[in-house]
């Protein structure tokens, strides 16, 4: 999706457009804090209920209403005609406190805004973060950030699906933004071990990232022939760095971000957890071949 350009009005593509770009993941934990830092000065506002844009601004609002201890409300905005209306019972208070997650051009918060004001309300608005790049209505509390950046429920918007919505202006199209799934290869794939995995990978939405270098590409998609796999798209290293497992896991991170990967699953747990720490985005399952279970995994510190 393009956005305006606030200074020359000519249209700006969306920074997540650019899958060369590792984006900044800004997780559970870190959303919270943000947000209790900016509930200061909502605070001495004095709210009397807070009210989210579903569906971004639900996990930022239900923080807000919880530090404040105050009521829950949730709204819904149609992106196409701009229609605003509430998600069960409307908000008793008249002094709202607005939360979404992120701004790119702002106009869902403006919109929003303008239709409680509408209804006799007095808004203070809160995002989590906004892009001064593009960002034409300012909330009242956020952080700016110029790098390109991802929350957690946002996921599926960096999808290749997902990205060409964006591209082309399409909104609301949940299932473009579904999960999609890179597999890690670290040997020769088997039929066996491609039967037993198949079941928890979309064939329809993933990649394959093998650690061999494209040299063996031709060998690979043999091997590939008499699996469920044959015919997923395949990522090979340039070149071979036999023996360097931390270049390997950097190498999967990086090409699944590049993808639009939203989760990963390994079967070497070493790897699983480092291709976590490169890229705390992914939701990465470690999957063992040998009790045919997989495990959530995550890493305590993101890589450099």
């Amino acid at each position: 999706m393009s956005e305006a350009d606030p200074t020359t009005g000519s249209p700006r593509p969306w920074k997540g457009l650019d899958t060369s770009q590792m984006p900044v993941f800004i997780g559970y934990d870190q959303v919270e804090r943000m947000v209790a830092a900016l509930l200061e000065t909502a605070a001495e506002w004095r709210p009397e209920a807070v009210v989210g844009i579903a569906r971004g601004g639900v996990v930022p609002a239900a923080m807000a209403a919880g530090i404040l201890a105050l009521p829950l409300s949730f709204v819904s905005h149609d992106a196409i005609t701009g229609a605003v209306s509430w998600i069960g019972p409307p908000a008793s208070g008249r002094r709202i406190l607005l939360v979404d997650d992120c701004c790119s051009s702002g106009n869902t918060l403006h919109r929003t805004r303008t239709v409680l004001c509408d209804e006799g309300r007095d808004c203070l608005t809160l995002v989590v973060v906004h892009d001064p790049d593009t960002v034409r209505h300012m909330p009242d509390l956020s952080y700016p950030m110029r790098a390109l950046f991802r929350l957690p429920w946002e996921r599926g918007e960096a999808t290749p699906t997902g990205r060409a919505a964006k591209a082309s202006s399409i909104r609301d199209a949940p299932r473009a933004e579904a999960p999609f799934v890179g597999l890690g290869l670290n040997t020769w794939p088997t039929a066996n071990l491609a039967t037993g995995l198949g079941k928890h990978l979309p064939l329809d939405r993933a990649v394959l990232i093998c650690e061999l270098p494209e040299a063996e590409r031709t060998r690979i998609a043999a091997a590939l022939a008499t699996t469920p796999w044959r015919h997923l798209p395949l990522e090979c290293r340039a070149r071979s760095t036999a023996g360097d497992k931390h270049a390997v896991a950097r190498f999967k991170a990086e090409t699944a971000t590049r993808w639009g990967c939203t989760h990963f699953i390994e079967c070497d747990a070493e790897q699983a957890i480092e291709i976590s720490a490169h890229a705390p985005h992914l939701i990465v399952t470690w999957w063992s071949a040998e009790s045919g279970l997989g495990w959530t995994v995550g890493a305590a510190a993101q890589l450099d």
